[in-house]
């Protein structure tokens, strides 16, 4: 038999994933460079992986595609005679793909025999990159372009001639994964990747343009620009005295209120009392809060008193007094100048910024009538389990009956979805455990609601009838489980009506966890919101983390400023989140010592402590 090798390439950048190592991304609960290099495996002998802690690296690093093939090519043994080359983005590549692309190579044909067998995908498309060369060939082509240029930054299109091709149909293991909209509803995802796939299988709701008032608690679709500039006039900033030149200053004029528009000017040498707030004169240069000033009658000798708070209730003052400023007055200004704190169309806040009250005040202050926002995404909480009773049953309850003890904490005012950012909507609800109700939920009257928020059925069991009836009513599925314990059996779906569904897992704790994480990233996905993972240093992370899947775990403050986690909780109840005000997010046990964030792809290295010993993880307040 003729010896076959391979060459698994894993080094690109993955600029349309974030910068996230592909090779490591998960798809069905596994890697997709260990499905690559495991169907490779079963097919060739030597298998050379290419890219950051593979075999071999491209020399430079990231210099494209032909060079990481010249690189692995060059790691094969010399009694391979047929090389198979395929990236590491393939996740549902198997043996089979692989076998029927070196027989093609192997197949007689007239004249003479096929160079390289190229895959064709289910659309038709070449996939340059699932291919099996005789060595010679593949070896022949990478000389021609490094002796024409060289074979950094080439097109791996390059390395192939139409007349030495003989074009193989796979199908479906020909299909990679490019963006995070690939990874949608293709089994479990690390839950620092949620927000991403959320953000890319999903159609954010709306944007609308409302009163700054009435938007509060929405986000921004558009940044917040000012219209007028902060202050709009030059005003004084103290109760004091406007001034016109260099000093002393002879009082004069009527004295300034705040809200008095009236024409009013000073001439040099002249000064009128002012109040906070109050436009100042035409001709103002400088106002001095009262304490820095002394006013006197120059006829009598006597000081006149000018420290009040407020403007005295005579209009005009003393056209004799004569204003002086007071040794500690250098380099004092209380006069605010137009725009001192933002000119007109200035950027107060960037689009994904939640418009909260302070921000809604300063639109207003801005001159700003309408801002276009997103949200606040409405959700209808639905509890679902023949046991489930409401949570005021009283007892004692039938046998195997239980109270429904999350789905009021859930949707409560202040519960776990407000927390997270939804507005919740109409009461809440129950769902039988039977094909037909779960059937009539999905597939009924769209409510007054972006999400169906439902608990339970999210597993497989034989009262679970979620995922059959989202398939008969037609919904999208977009997230099918999270590597994440509790919670891991969560579902996030589009339906046929443009509702989002976001399934949670039955037991509280885990919906709780679900909810406060998940539930972000969802909102998140909806409007555009940006947010900033709240982090805490943690020791100890070796003891609690898991390998292959992150955990969530109640976090309480220790007393010095730290925190400490609970190592094993329960999930059949929320005895355990009792006095924790905060879920820790603790990474995947081989990424211990990162920040991971349910917000989307973004992690980002600890604070450099050895793997296990201890790093950053992200606090997520539940209630």
């Amino acid at each position: 038999m003729t010896a076959v090798g391979a060459i698994v390439l894993a080094g690109g950048r993955a600029s349309r994933l974030g910068g996230v190592d592909k090779a490591r991304v998960t798809v069905a609960g596994r890697p997709m460079i260990e499905s690559v290099v495991g169907a490779a495996r079963d097919v060739a002998g030597p298998v050379i992986t290419v890219g950051p802690g593979g075999d071999t690296r491209e020399d430079p690093p990231h210099s494209g595609p032909v060079a990481a093939i010249a690189a692995g090519l060059a790691g094969l043994p010399g009694a391979v005679e047929l090389v198979v080359v395929v990236a590491c983005d393939l996740p549902d590549l198997d043996a089979g793909t692989l076998r029927a692309l070196v027989a093609a190579l192997r197949r007689p044909a007239p004249g003479s025999a096929p160079r390289v067998a190229l895959a064709v995908d289910a659309a038709g498309h070449d996939q340059y990159l699932l291919a099996a060369w005789h060595r010679r060939a593949l070896a022949a082509r990478l000389a021609a372009l490094e002796a024409s240029g060289g074979v950094g930054g080439r097109a791996v299109r390059a390395l192939y001639d139409d007349e030495e091709v003989v074009r193989v149909p796979v199908g479906a293991p020909a299909r990679d994964v490019d963006t995070w909209a690939d990874l949608a509803g293709r089994g479990p995802v690390g839950l620092a990747h949620v927000g991403a796939v959320l953000r890319a299988g999903l159609t954010p709701v709306p944007a609308v343009g409302r009163a700054p008032l009435d938007a509060v608690g929405a986000v921004l679709a558009a940044p917040l620009i000012a219209a007028d500039p902060m202050p709009r006039g030059p005003v004084s900033a103290m109760d004091g005295y406007a001034l016109a030149g260099p000093g002393p200053w002879r009082l004069t004029g009527a004295a300034r209120r705040a809200g008095d528009d009236s024409p009013a000017s000073l001439a040099e040498g002249t000064a009128a009392r002012i109040a906070t707030g109050a436009l100042a004169p035409r001709g103002t240069d400088r106002v001095l809060r009262h304490e820095l000033v002394e006013a006197r009658d120059p006829g009598s000798g006597d000081a006149a008193v000018p420290g009040d708070a407020t403007v005295p209730g005579d209009a005009t003052a003393p056209g004799d007094a004569v204003v002086t400023a007071s040794a500690g007055a250098g380099g004092v200004n209380d006069l605010r100048p137009v725009g001192e704190d933002w000119p007109a169309g200035h950027a107060l806040a960037a689009d994904g910024t939640v418009l909260d009250a302070a921000l809604a005040s300063a639109a207003l202050s801005a001159g700003v009538e309408r801002v276009s926002v997103r949200g606040p995404v409405r959700a209808a909480v639905v509890t679902t389990g023949d046991e489930v009773l409401p949570a005021d049953t009283p007892p004692p309850l039938p046998p195997g009956r239980i109270r429904d003890t999350v789905g009021p904490l859930l949707g409560g005012p202040a519960g776990v979805l407000a927390r997270a950012g939804f507005e919740v909507v109409g009461p809440l609800r129950h769902c039988r455990d039977t094909a037909e109700a779960v059937d009539d939920l999905l597939g009924g009257p769209a409510a007054d609601a972006d999400v169906l928020v439902l608990v339970g059925a999210t597993g497989r069991g034989v009262a679970d009838h979620l995922r059959s009836a989202l398939e008969r009513v037609g919904a999208r599925v977009v997230i099918d489980g999270v590597r994440v314990r509790p919670g891991g059996s969560q579902l996030v779906a589009e339906l046929p009506d443009g509702r989002v569904l976001l399934a949670l897992p039955g037991n509280p704790l885990a919906a709780v966890c679900a909810a406060a994480t998940t539930g972000r990233a969802l909102v998140d996905a909806l409007t555009g919101r940006q947010r900033t993972p709240v982090t805490a240093e943690l020791p100890g992370l070796e003891d609690v983390a898991s390998p292959g899947r992150a955990r969530i775990l109640p976090a309480r403050p220790d007393g010095t400023g730290g925190w400490r986690l609970a190592h094993r909780v329960r999930t059949a109840h929320l005895a355990d989140l009792a006095g924790a005000p905060a879920l820790a997010v603790v990474p995947e046990g081989e990424d211990a010592g990162t920040v991971a964030s349910s917000g989307g792809s973004r992690s980002a290295k600890g604070s450099g402590m050895a793997q296990g010993s201890g790093g950053r993880v992200e606090l997520v307040d539940w209630i």
